[in-house]
């Protein structure tokens, strides 16, 4: 239901427009606003009335002093009661959107998603690839020319993707959300899946929020000193002469310039980003640090950003699937890259990573859409339909579907141009995320 019309609201004075109340005293059935930036909370709209308790216990966990709630539009019983509206302290202040910090669940707070739970998910996903892609250019911009305006829409980023990866839904629909169609500077979309991927990896080693958060905010910006690289070069990187890969290295340090502009930026993402190019054996730069020398957020940073290189490779002929990737990194290159860091990314990306085409047990061809965090090898497939209607292409959810299973991966290489177009993913991201989750999950919702 929609809030009423502001000359509704004030045609009536015998009860206020909305009462400020601590998070611990609310109710279900409660119309509510949660006056804060998007990004600060899960919800696919700050103002919704509350339908379930879960939804209660994901707010008292945003770290909120106030929550607002519209008695009127409320349910009757909730608010009839001014003793049961627990009034915060005064002097108390709501957050910042200027903190890289915000507060976060436990693993031992997790709350049992239900099928409501999983429609937002779905929603929150669709509007955090929304809003993520308007901030990132604006962002690259400001930052370059040395406006506060760039840290400070980093800083949204950062805690708008460190909530969304809350969310063990949207987290897996976000590990494919960024791709080049969306995007015309291919370093902001590099920038974006580095940045979100290895919050998604440091979680698996139970590294703390805040530490996770500084290691989403150096993936952002790992590249940013390539700004200050000639384009010939950048255009290039691949075929450099010695002096001109010697330039090109620096582009670290140019990264430090440009960001210890801004006071009080982080210490520790500065040490990440100087660092990222770094290799376990020690052929790596701009420093030649080699094993223990390196970090594990370093590691962690690095092994994503080859990765997320290896797929959205500049000449696309060159390009790897995601699957072929992992496989290149887990087998080949050992020796650059901490095996520790390598499998992690395997468990949590799966072995058919989003973006992977697979061959399916009925031999039909399928591009995987997400991670299933609870069944791997059973995630969401748009399977290859050159007949369906764009509208309402065919998708399967593995984990629905008993009797179907994925064979095998495909590499892109040998996929037909026909196939290649068909499976390009973005062509079809809005409507999975909007639509086709929701038709794929709809036994599980009844």
């Amino acid at each position: 239901m929609s809030l009423p019309r502001k000359s509704d609201r004030h045609s009536k004075v015998s009860a206020p427009e909305t009462i400020p109340i601590h998070p611990d005293s609310l109710k279900v059935g409660m119309y509510v606003d949660l006056n804060c930036s998007w990004f600060k909370h899960p919800f696919p709209r700050r103002s919704f009335r509350i339908a379930t308790q879960n939804q209660i216990t994901t707010i008292q966990k945003l770290g909120l002093t106030t929550v607002l709630v519209y008695p009127r539009e409320s349910d009757p019983d909730t608010t009839d009661s001014s003793s049961s509206l627990s009034m915060p302290e005064v002097g108390s202040e709501a957050q910042s959107d200027n903190s890289i910090q915000i507060k976060e669940p436990s693993s031992s707070d997790e709350v049992v998603p239900t099928a409501g739970d999983y429609q937002q998910a779905v929603e929150l996903a669709s509007e955090a690839h929304r809003q993520v892609i308007q901030r990132s250019s604006r962002m690259m911009r400001d930052l370059s020319s040395g406006s506060p305006e760039g840290l400070r829409n980093a800083k949204i980023i950062i805690n708008g993707l460190s909530t969304l990866l809350n969310n063990t839904d949207a987290a897996g629909m976000v590990a494919s959300a960024f791709d080049p169609e969306d995007l015309d500077n291919l370093n902001i979309l590099h920038a974006l899946n580095v940045s979100t991927l290895s919050m998604m990896v440091a979680r698996h080693f139970d590294i703390k929020d805040d530490p996770i958060q500084l290691i989403g905010m150096a993936g952002l910006l790992l590249d940013i000193g390539e700004q200050r690289i000639s384009t010939r070069i950048l255009r290039n990187r691949f075929n450099l002469s010695y002096r001109e890969s010697v330039e090109y290295r620096q582009h670290p340090y140019h990264a430090i310039t440009m960001l210890r502009q801004y006071p009080g930026f982080p210490e520790e993402a500065l040490d990440i980003i100087r660092s990222h190019h770094e290799r376990l054996d020690g052929s790596g730069y701009p420093e030649k640090l080699k094993g223990e020398q390196i970090p594990l957020a370093v590691r962690i940073v690095s092994a994503v950003d080859h990765y997320d290189s290896l797929i959205n490779h500049p000449d696309p002929a060159q390009a790897l699937g995601p699957a072929e990737a992992l496989s290149r990194m887990y087998k080949h290159e050992q020796h650059l890259f901490a095996p520790d860091v390598v499998i992690a990314m395997i468990q949590i990306f799966g072995v058919y990573p989003p973006g992977t085409v697979v061959v399916l047990s009925d031999h039909s061809l399928g591009l995987v859409l997400n991670i299933n965090f609870d069944v791997r090898l059973k995630p969401l497939v748009l399977i290859y339909d050159p007949a369906a209607p764009e509208d309402s292409p065919s998708i399967a959810d593995l984990s629905l579907e008993c009797g179907m299973t994925i064979l095998r991966a495909v590499p892109r290489a040998n996929l037909p141009p026909a196939v290649a177009e068909y499976f390009r993913l973005k062509r079809w991201t809005g409507y999975f995320i909007q639509s086709s989750v929701r038709t794929a999950r709809k036994d599980t919702v009844t």
